[in-house]
């Protein structure tokens, strides 16, 4: 079997003109967090991946935009289509653990665990570094436990001891370290020794997410921020291509973007008495005890469900794969029907505003992207695949084994893109 080096790049951010030629700055190195972990002897030989995210990345958006770099890999996916909710940090965990939201812990962006009495939210740093809200295994875990050396600039989960084990080399969340200094970061942890290199890294950006909320995916602004991450994925192959190494690349983005309705806002806390429990991410999610309550408030919200589907905790979607983690799901649970979308109390809803969260089995609009291309793969276009089975291509391609029970995805599914 060959060996060949894969870049998994679920592609997310950038803002300026990439160069790729500079050492990285002495203030990012400062912020590196580095492990003692070396490469085993059954693992120095193994491939590299490299797991690019670019947030936001709609499915559709090389195609319409030109993204030269992209439609020149040798595998297209027509889409792939991200796990529900269509939320950021769900969906990235679920690349890496190839697993729902439903089962990963990560149900939402934000929700509150009853077990824990402790409501877990994106924006909260305790939160986010605590191994309890996270389940599975991440391929960083994954390849500690047998021996091998990854490396994280950024990702879902990469901040909290899962299992006792971070990735070798990670960082903190800093979105003000420059594009440049997290591509030479890759390119200068691929320089290593072997018995240092990491065989896994992950890579994140978040341009088109940011330009997408903003400005929405029919403006000139994502059009810019599409060709702008478009040419920093070039510059990065180009970079990596000078170190004489066989790399696959794989580019993926964890959902996509949706222009909304910014004259008939939905307010959640309009709609629920202020001493129920409420977190108002994809779905909002009301909590209690009282569950003559929660049947009321169902009945009432039930009569004019034009904007919205509401629905009782055991009576949710099997498609939304919300059959575990119970005590992180809310006793009933309110979803947006496109475009409405829901605000907060006292904030605008500034003009070109788009969002994702929403149903990706009813809402095509939220379809991300895979692309690949290297001597593992064969040339050809697939058709839309689920998010989960991500996670065995990897551990295939990286030669680590896993428990073919234990996740949601299913080698099966991509295995015919390889050679």
């Amino acid at each position: 079997m060959k060996k060949y080096f894969l870049i998994l790049a679920v592609l997310l951010s950038c803002g300026q003109q990439p160069r790729v030629d500079a050492p990285v700055s002495e203030k990012t190195a400062e912020q590196e967090i580095k492990g003692t972990l070396l490469n085993t002897e059954e693992q120095i030989d193994k491939p590299y991946v490299l797991l690019i995210s670019i947030d936001g990345f709609r499915y559709d958006y090389a195609q319409k935009y030109g993204a030269e770099n992209l439609l020149a890999f040798d595998v297209k996916s027509e889409k792939m289509i991200p796990s529900f909710p269509t939320k950021t940090f769900p969906n990235h965990y679920a690349i890496v653990t190839g697993l729902y939201p439903g089962h990963n812990g990560l149900v939402s962006n934000e929700f509150y665990d009853r077990s824990l009495k402790l409501t877990y939210t994106t924006r909260n740093r305790e939160r986010v570094e605590d191994a309890q809200f996270y389940e599975g295994t991440p391929l960083w875990v994954l390849a500690a436990e047998q021996g091998m050396v990854s490396g994280s600039v950024f990702w879902v989960g990469s901040e909290a001891p899962i299992k006792d084990h971070y990735p070798t080399y990670y960082f903190k969340y800093n979105g003000e370290i420059s594009y440049e200094d997290r591509i030479n970061q890759v390119v200068k942890w691929l320089e290593l020794p072997k018995e240092k290199r990491p065989h896994f890294i992950t890579l994140y950006f978040s341009i088109t997410d940011d330009l997408g909320h903003r400005f929405g995916p029919e403006s000139e602004e994502i059009k810019k921020g599409v060709l702008e991450i478009d040419s920093l994925i070039g510059e990065l192959t180009r970079k990596i291509d000078q170190l004489k190494l066989p790399v696959n690349t794989i580019v993926v983005s964890d959902h996509g973007m949706l222009e909304v309705d910014r004259e008939s806002i939905i307010y959640p806390e309009k709609l629920i008495p202020e001493d129920m429990l409420l977190t108002t991410s994809f779905p909002a999610m009301v909590y209690s005890d009282d569950a003559s309550r929660i049947d009321s408030l169902y009945n009432a919200l039930s009569k004019d469900t034009t904007q919205y589907e509401v629905y009782l905790k055991n009576h949710l979607p099997e498609r939304f794969h919300y059959d575990k983690n119970l005590d992180r799901i809310g006793d009933l649970d309110l979803l947006p029907k496109p475009p409405y979308t829901f605000g907060a109390l006292g904030k605008t809803i500034p003009k070109g505003s788009s969002t994702h969260g929403y149903d990706a089995a009813t809402t095509p609009e939220m379809g991300a992207i895979f692309y690949a291309k290297g001597p593992a793969f064969k040339q050809t276009t697939i058709p839309p695949f689920e998010n989960v089975n991500v996670y065995p291509l990897i551990a295939n391609i990286l030669g680590l084994s896993y428990e073919a029970d234990s996740i949601d995805g299913k080698l099966e599914v991509l295995e015919p893109i390889l050679k």
